[in-house]
C-alpha cells in the first residue's frame, strides 16, 4: 500500500511536470518475487490515469552498482518490466506464438477428473463447468462465497442432467482454513482433485485519486491470497494442472483498475514461481496463468458503448466463448509457457496496440490471399460497394458518381460524411473516421487506401464472392492473436537514443536562424501584449456580443437558413479604441486620417511600437534594407464610406488600398526593402513571417517587420460566414473538444521585427526566441475549395522541421490553428500525427511510448483573427516561452471522437501547466521548441518553428551610480503621458540596471520637441523624480525641461563653431550629465554611443509611445425615412430613443442601445450613476406607438415604473414592446440579464386619437405651473 499511498499523494499536488518512479527489489531466478513483480500491473495502469506519472519496476539480484543503474534507468523509458541478470539487461515483452499442431496437443482433462472451480458460480465459472461437464462428464466442485440462490441453484442441476456431478460449496477462499477446509472436502467427496481453476476475483473500480485502502483489499483479497491458500493446500496433490484466470489488466493496464491490474499481475508472476517449484519437484502439475479480455458471455463485462470503444481504439472484441474455450485446451497443451494472453479482434489494429509487429495473412481453404486474389479483384468487388453506398447517402445515380472525381462534389458535407464513415465501418466491421475523405477524397483513392490497410477485413467480408482455391490448403488461424509475455534480451545495456546532427538533412541549404528582437500588438480586450499575457494566464474568455459602436447585431439575428441576412452569430473578440489615432505625429492631417482605414492606422502604430520595444529609434531604419510584410484582407472601412460618404476625394484611394498599408509604413520610416501586403485570408499574418524570413535569407533585404491586422466594422462577412456553417452559435471556440461547432470571429494587430540571429547577437539585441524554420504551401485540389487538406498540412510540417533542421523528439508545443470545427480539428490533428510520425522515422526514432508535446489554440482565449491569426498564435509562444508557462485550452471538456491521439507525441494542454524543457540522453536541457500553425480558408497553409533564446547577457557595462534619464513627446499633454507610463513600468520593474534604462531611452527614442532630462541616482529616484513632475512639481535638482522651438536660435549660437564642438566633446569626456542635460532639452543633437565605452549596456524594452487617442472617422448618415431597409440603413436610427424596428410576426418590437453618451442620460446622473429620466419610458412608448400604428397617440395611462435603467461602462440594450388590446395598446420597456432572462422596467397603456374619449377638460400646464408655490432647480432636484 505504500506505493498506492505515494501516488495519491503526489496526484493531490496535481502536478504539472513528468515524474519518474522505480521500484527497485531484490530478485534472483532462484528466489522470484511475484508480490513485488506484481508492481508492474499497478503501474501501468497509474500511466494510463495520469501520462505524467511514469513508473517501471526493476528488479535487481544483489544491491551492487545500484546507484549507476538506478540513474540509468531515469535515463531510459523503453518498458515497464525491467530485470537484471548475469550481468545483462532484460525487459518483458509480448510476443506472438503459434498454437500448437493437433498432432502436438495432448489433452491433460479426464473423462470424469475432478475439477475445483473457484468463483464457480460466476458466469465464467459456469461456462467452464459447463464444458468440462458436456466434454469429459467431469465431477466438479464450484465455489464461492455466496449462498447459492435458486437460479444457480437449477443451473447446477441442469449440469448434473448432462452427466457430470457437480456440487457446490460455500468458502472464502481468502482465508486459509476455508481453502483448507475445501480442498478437505473436496478430497472426502472425490478421492482426489485433477485439477484446479481459479477464477474468483471481484472488482471495485476507482481512478487511484478516489480509492480507498478498503476498496483495495477486497479486491486483492481472492485473487493473491486465495491464489496462495490454494497453492499450498494443494502443494502436495498430483495436480494435472493448476490454472489461474488472470486478466488483460496485467499486461496493459486499466485506469480505475489498479488493485485489478496488481492482483492479476501477481497471479502471472506467480505462476512463474509455481513452475520454477515444479521443476524442482516440489509441485505437480502444469501451471497456467491465463490473460483474459471482456468475454460476450459472463466474466467481467461492459456496457455496448465501452466495447464499441475498445473495438475502434484497440481493435478488441469481446472473446467469444468458442474462442475462450479452444484457447483454454490450447494453453493446458503448450508445455513450455506459463502465461499467455488472448484477444480476439482485427490483428492489424490489436498488434499495433501491443506493440507486435504487423500481422501477416496466412492462406485458407476458403479465403484466397492477396497474392492469389490480386488487388485489382478486390478492388472490383469493393468499389461498386462504395459507390452504391454513397449513392444511397446522396440520393443520386452511382453511375453518375466518377470513381476518380473528389466525392465533395456530389453534395457531401460534414454531416453526410461522418453517415458514410458509419455506413463503411457498419458493412465491415472497421473504425474509419469522417477525417479520412479529406486524405483520400474520391471512391479511387479510398478504396485503394482500405485495400492496403484492411485487406484482411475485405477478404473475410468478401470470401463468399471468391472461388475456394484449394481443400487441401494448410488451414487458417482463427483471427486471435495469442501471446506471451517473455523477456527479450537487449544487444546492448541500454538504447541508444538517435539524434539528427545539424546539416544532416539533404537536399536543403542550411536555413539561418533568424531572432525575433521586437514585438508589439494588440488583441481582443488587450491593449497591448502585457495585458494579452495577463489575460491568458488567467484563463481568460475574451469574447463579448458585437459592441453597437460597430453594429446593431439584434438587428441581424436570426436563423441564417430560413431568413436571408440573419445570423446568430452575436459575439467576437473585439480591440479597444479602434477608431482613435494620433495623424499629427506621423504628419497625417485629420481629414485624412478619417479617410484611412483604421487597419493602416494601426499597423502603422504598431510597428513604430515594434521598433521602440527593441529599444531602437525608428530613424535607425531610414534607408536601410528593411523589408515589410503585412497579413490583411478585409475592406469593412471602405463598405462604410461607400454608404456614408459620397463625395470621391483623393485620399479615398490611398486611405482604403491594402498595398498602401504596408507601402505607406516604408514611406513614412524610409525603408528600402520589399514593402508586401499578404492577403492569404487565415494564414496570412503567418506567411508574411515566412515570406520576411525567406526575404532575409535570399538577401532581398537585410531585416523585416512582419504581421497582420483583422478589424470587424461591418457584419457583411460574419453573414456570408454564418450562412456557410463556419460560425458558432454560441461564440466559442471550442477546439479539440467534442462539443466544437465553429468559430468566433476576433480581431487584432501585431508585429514582429526580424533580424539575422548572427546580427542580433553581434548588436547586442534583446532576443525574444528564434525562427528555426518556415514552410508554406498549399492545399491543391481538395474535396473543396474550403476544405483543408490532411496530406498537404503533413507536407507542410515535414518541409518545415527539416528546413528547422531539429529532432521531432525535442519539440514540445504546438499552438494549432484549431478553430473548434467539428472536422476541421481532426484533420489538423491527422497531419500534425503523420508528419512527426515521418519524422520520427527519418530521424531513426519510434514514436515515444509517452507525449511530450502540448496542443493548444489562442482561438479559444480570443476567437479567430483571421488574418492576424497567426500573429496571434506567435504572440502566445514568445510570451509563454517569455513567462515558461504554458496557458490552458478553454472549453474544453471532452475529446472531440474524431481526434485519436493514442501512439502519439501529443496531448491537449486543458490547463495552465510550467513549460518544463525536455533534456536530451545526457541529461541536458533542450532549448523550449514550438510550432505555429495557420491555414487558409483557401488552402494556403504556413507554420514555422520557434526555438526559445536563452543565452546569459553580456555583462552592464558602465553601471555607474547617477545617469541622464531622457524622456520626450510631440506635446506637452504627450510628455506627461510618457512619465505615467515610466512610472507604472518602474513599479513592476525595480530591479532593473539603471545604465540599461538610460541608454535604451538614448539611442532607443526619438528625440522630440518637447523635452525632459534628469539625472538619477537609483530607480527610486528616477521614479519620484517622475512622480512629481507628473503631479507638476518641477523644481527640483538635476531635473530639466525644455522645448526645442523655443530654444533653437539660442542653443545653434551657443553651440555653433569649433568652440561649440570643442565645448560638446569636453562635456561627453568628463561625462558632465547636468550640462549634458540642459543642452539636450534645449534641442542640441548629441551622440549618446560617446558616453559608452565597449561593452556598451544592453538595450532593453521599455514602455512604447503613448499616442494621442482622439476619434478620426468618416461622419454617418442621417436616417432617411422611417423604415430600416439593409445594412446601410441600420445605422439611421427611427427616433432619439427608438433605434431600429425589429417586430416579427409574434410581437411588435422596437429596440434602441443606451450607451450613456446621451444628453438625456449624461444630463441624468443620480449618486454617480446615469440613469434613463422616467418621463424618456413614456416619450419611447408614445414614439413607438405612432410608429407602429400610425396615428397619432392620444393618452397613455395605467404607468407604473417597475426598477430603473442605469448605464455605466458598457452599453445597454432596450426593448419596446406593444401588445394590441381592444382600443387600446399595452406597452412594455423591458432589457435582458446576465442570463438573458427578461427585465422589465416600465409597462403602461397607450390609446390612439381615434379611439380616446375626448374629456371637456383640457388640462393647462401653465395652470399647474402657477398653483405651485416653490421652484427647484437641478442641483436641489438631484442633491
Amino acid at each position: 500500500l505504500s506505493i498506492f499511498h505515494l501516488s495519491q499523494a503526489i496526484l493531490t499536488q496535481k502536478p504539472v511536470e513528468p515524474i519518474q518512479l522505480l521500484y527497485v527489489y531484490l530478485e534472483t531466478e532462484e528466489a522470484l518475487q511475484p508480490q513485488y513483480a506484481a508492481l508492474s500491473g499497478f503501474a501501468k495502469t497509474i500511466r494510463l490515469e495520469n501520462p505524467k506519472l511514469n513508473y517501471k519496476t526493476v528488479a535487481l539480484p544483489t544491491l551492487d552498482n545500484v546507484v549507476e543503474t538506478v540513474l540509468a534507468e531515469f535515463q531510459t523509458n523503453d518498458g515497464v518490466e525491467v530485470r537484471y541478470s548475469d550481468n545483462q539487461r532484460w525487459i518483458k515483452r509480448l510476443q506472438e506464438i503459434d498454437k500448437p499442431r493437433d498432432a502436438e496437443m495432448t489433452s491433460v482433462l479426464k473423462e470424469n477428473g475432478v475439477y475445483l472451480i473457484t468463483g464457480g458460480a460466476g458466469g465464467l465459472g459456469l461456462i467452464f463447468a459447463d464444458y468440462l461437464a458436456k466434454q469429459f462428464k467431469a465431477k466438479l466442485v464450484l465455489t464461492g462465497r455466496s449462498e447459492l440462490s435458486a437460479e444457480k441453484s437449477s443451473e447446477i442441476q441442469r449440469l448434473n442432467v448432462l452427466g457430470a456431478e457437480v456440487i457446490y460449496l460455500q468458502a472464502d477462499i481468502s482465508i486459509c482454513y476455508e481453502v483448507e477446509a475445501l480442498i478437505a472436502q473436496t478430497k472426502s467427496r472425490f478421492g482426489r482433485i485433477n485439477g484446479i481453476i481459479h477464477s474468483a476475483g471481484v472488482i471495485r473500480d476507482a481512478l487511484v485519486l478516489k480509492k480507498t485502502p478498503e476498496e483495495i483489499a477486497a479486491v486483492l483479497a481472492p485473487k493473491v491470497y486465495g491464489t496462495v491458500w490454494l497453492d499450498e493446500a494443494t502443494s502436495h496433490e498430483p495436480l494435472d494442472f493448476f490454472v489461474l484466470f488472470s486478466s488483460v489488466a496485467a499486461v496493459m493496464g486499466n485506469a480505475g483498475q489498479c488493485d485489478y491490474a496488481y492482483a492479476n499481475s501477481f497471479m502471472d508472476n506467480f505462476a512463474l514461481l509455481r513452475e520454477g517449484l515444479r521443476a524442482e519437484q516440489k509441485r505437480v502439475g502444469k501451471t497456467l496463468s491465463i490473460n483474459w479480455p471482456l468475454w460476450q458471455s459472463g466474466g467481467m463485462q461492459v456496457d455496448e458503448q465501452t466495447e464499441k470503444m475498445l473495438i475502434k481504439s484497440m481493435g478488441m472484441q469481446a472473446l467469444s466463448t468458442e474462442t475462450g474455450l479452444e484457447a483454454f485446451s490450447q494453453g493446458l497443451a503448450w508445455e513450455e509457457q506459463s502465461q499467455f494472453l488472448v484477444i480476439e479482434g482485427y490483428r492489424q489494429k490489436v498488434n499495433k496496440v501491443l506493440g507486435l509487429p504487423a500481422a501477416v495473412s496466412k492462406p485458407t481453404a476458403t479465403t484466397p490471399t492477396t497474392k492469389e486474389v490480386g488487388q485489382s479483384q478486390l478492388l472490383a468487388k469493393l468499389q461498386p460497394d462504395l459507390l452504391s453506398i454513397a449513392s444511397a447517402i446522396l440520393k443520386v445515380s452511382a453511375k453518375d458518381i466518377d470513381l476518380s472525381n473528389d466525392i465533395s462534389e456530389y453534395g457531401f458535407d460534414s454531416i453526410s460524411f461522418t453517415e458514410f464513415a458509419n455506413k463503411i465501418n457498419d458493412k465491415y466491421q472497421l473504425s474509419l473516421t469522417p477525417t479520412i475523405f479529406f486524405e483520400y477524397p474520391s471512391v479511387a483513392a479510398l478504396s485503394r487506401f482500405l485495400c492496403d490497410e484492411y485487406q484482411e477485413r475485405l477478404l473475410d467480408y468478401y470470401q463468399d464472392r471468391f472461388e475456394a482455391v484449394s481443400s487441401t490448403s494448410p488451414a487458417v488461424e482463427i483471427e486471435t492473436t495469442a501471446t506471451t509475455a517473455s523477456e527479450v534480451k537487449l544487444r546492448s545495456r541500454f538504447v541508444e537514443s538517435v539524434s539528427v546532427p545539424e546539416g544532416s538533412v539533404s537536399g536543403l541549404r542550411a536555413a539561418t536562424p533568424i531572432a525575433i528582437i521586437g514585438m508589439s500588438g494588440m488583441m481582443p480586450q488587450s491593449e497591448d501584449l502585457e495585458s494579452f499575457w495577463q489575460h491568458l494566464e488567467s484563463g481568460d474568455d475574451l469574447i463579448t456580443e458585437v459592441p453597437p459602436e460597430r453594429w446593431d447585431w439584434q438587428a441581424y439575428y436570426g436563423d441564417p437558413t430560413k431568413e436571408a441576412n440573419k445570423t446568430k452569430a452575436k459575439w467576437g473578440g473585439f480591440m479597444p479604441a479602434v477608431d482613435q489615432f494620433d495623424p499629427l505625429f506621423f504628419g497625417i492631417s485629420p481629414r485624412e486620417a478619417e479617410l484611412m482605414d483604421p487597419q493602416q492606422r494601426l499597423v502603422l502604430e504598431t510597428v513604430w511600437k515594434t521598433i521602440e520595444d527593441a529599444g531602437y529609434k525608428a530613424s535607425y531604419l531610414s534607408g536601410t534594407k528593411t523589408g515589410l510584410f503585412v497579413g490583411v484582407a478585409t475592406h469593412d472601412y471602405d463598405e462604410l464610406l461607400r454608404e456614408n460618404v459620397s463625395d470621391i476625394e483623393a485620399h479615398t484611394s490611398t486611405g482604403m488600398a491594402h498595398s498602401i498599408l504596408a507601402n505607406r509604413i516604408s514611406y513614412l520610416l524610409n525603408l528600402h526593402g520589399p514593402s508586401e501586403p499578404i492577403d492569404t485570408a487565415c494564414s496570412s499574418s503567418l506567411v508574411a513571417i515566412h515570406r520576411a524570413v525567406e526575404a532575409i535569407r535570399s538577401g532581398t533585404c537585410e531585416m523585416a517587420i512582419a504581421g497582420g491586422v483583422n478589424v470587424m466594422l461591418t457584419p457583411i462577412l460574419t453573414l456570408s460566414f454564418s450562412k456557410a456553417g463556419m460560425l458558432s452559435e454560441d461564440g466559442r471556440c471550442k477546439t479539440f473538444d467534442k462539443r466544437a461547432n465553429g468559430y468566433v470571429r476576433g480581431e487584432g494587430v501585431g508585429a514582429i521585427w526580424l533580424k539575422p540571429l548572427e546580427k542580433a547577437q553581434a548588436d547586442g539585441d534583446r532576443i525574444y526566441a528564434v525562427i528555426k524554420g518556415t514552410a508554406e504551401n498549399h492545399g491543391g485540389h481538395a474535396t473543396s475549395l474550403t476544405a483543408p487538406n490532411p496530406n498537404a498540412q503533413t507536407q507542410l510540417l515535414v518541409s518545415a522541421y527539416e528546413n528547422a533542421h531539429l529532432d521531432p523528439s525535442t519539440v514540445s508545443y504546438i499552438e494549432a490553428h484549431g478553430t473548434g470545427t467539428s472536422l476541421g480539428d481532426p484533420i489538423e490533428i491527422n497531419g500534425l500525427k503523420n508528419a512527426f510520425a515521418e519524422l520520427y522515422n527519418k530521424s531513426g526514432k519510434s514514436l515515444p511510448a509517452l507525449p511530450h508535446c502540448g496542443l493548444g489554440s489562442v482561438k479559444t482565449n480570443i476567437g479567430h483573427l483571421e488574418t492576424a491569426a497567426g500573429i496571434a498564435g506567435v504572440f502566445k509562444v514568445l510570451l509563454a516561452m517569455k513567462h515558461k508557462t504554458l496557458p490552458g485550452n478553454l472549453h474544453f471538456s471532452e475529446l472531440n471522437p474524431y481526434i485519436q491521439l493514442q501512439d502519439s507525441p501529443f496531448y491537449v494542454v486543458t490547463e495552465n501547466q510550467t513549460w518544463t524543457p525536455l533534456t536530451d540522453t545526457s541529461g541536458q536541457k533542450i532549448p523550449r521548441r514550438a510550432g505555429v500553425s495557420s491555414f487558409g480558408f483557401g488552402g494556403a497553409n504556413a507554420h514555422i518553428v520557434l526555438e526559445e533564446y536563452d543565452f546569459p547577457l553580456p555583462p552592464t557595462a558602465s553601471n555607474a551610480s547617477t545617469q541622464l534619464m531622457v524622456l520626450s513627446a510631440k506635446t506637452d499633454d504627450r510628455l506627461k503621458a510618457v512619465a505615467m507610463q515610466m512610472v507604472y513600468f518602474l513599479e513592476k520593474q525595480q530591479d532593473i540596471p539603471l545604465s540599461n534604462l538610460a541608454y535604451t531611452l538614448q539611442v532607443g527614442r526619438e528625440a522630440m520637441a518637447e523635452r525632459l532630462a534628469m539625472v538619477a541616482s537609483s530607480v527610486d529616484d528616477l521614479k519620484d523624480k517622475l512622480t512629481q513632475y507628473v503631479q507638476g512639481q518641477t523644481e527640483r535638482d538635476d531635473f530639466y525641461r525644455g522645448n526645442v522651438k523655443q530654444n533653437q536660435a539660442k542653443i545653434e549660437l551657443l553651440i555653433d563653431g569649433k568652440a561649440g564642438e570643442a565645448f560638446l566633446r569636453i562635456a561627453m569626456e568628463e561625462k558632465e550629465l547636468t550640462k549634458l542635460a540642459q543642452l539636450w532639452v534645449s534641442g542640441v543633437d548629441i551622440d549618446w554611443q560617446l558616453l559608452y565605452p565597449n561593452p556598451k549596456p544592453q538595450r532593453i524594452s521599455l514602455p512604447t509611445y503613448p499616442f494621442a487617442r482622439e476619434r478620426y472617422w468618416i461622419p454617418l448618415r442621417e436616417p432617411k425615412s422611417k423604415v430600416v431597409g439593409g445594412p446601410a440603413g441600420q445605422i439611421a436610427k427611427l427616433h432619439p430613443l427608438l433605434e431600429s424596428n425589429i417586430s416579427t410576426l409574434a410581437e411588435q418590437k422596437f429596440t434602441t442601445a443606451l450607451t450613456g453618451e446621451e444628453f438625456y442620460l449624461s444630463d441624468h446622473v443620480v449618486g454617480s450613476q446615469k440613469i434613463l429620466p422616467g418621463v424618456a419610458y413614456l416619450e419611447m412608448a408614445r414614439a413607438g406607438g405612432e410608429l407602429a400604428g400610425e396615428q397619432p397617440v392620444m393618452r397613455l395611462t395605467n404607468i407604473v415604473w417597475a426598477r430603473p435603467i442605469t448605464v455605466s461602462e458598457r452599453a445597454v440594450p432596450v426593448n419596446l414592446s406593444l401588445y394590441p388590446d381592444q382600443q387600446q395598446v399595452e406597452f412594455e420597456v423591458s432589457t435582458l440579464d446576465d442570463n438573458q432572462q427578461k427585465q422589465v422596467h416600465a409597462q403602461g397603456k397607450l390609446t390612439y386619437e381615434s379611439t380616446a374619449v375626448r374629456d371637456s377638460e383640457t388640462v393647462e400646464i401653465e395652470t399647474i405651473q402657477n398653483r405651485c408655490v416653490e421652484t427647484w432647480g437641478r442641483e436641489e432636484c438631484y442633491s
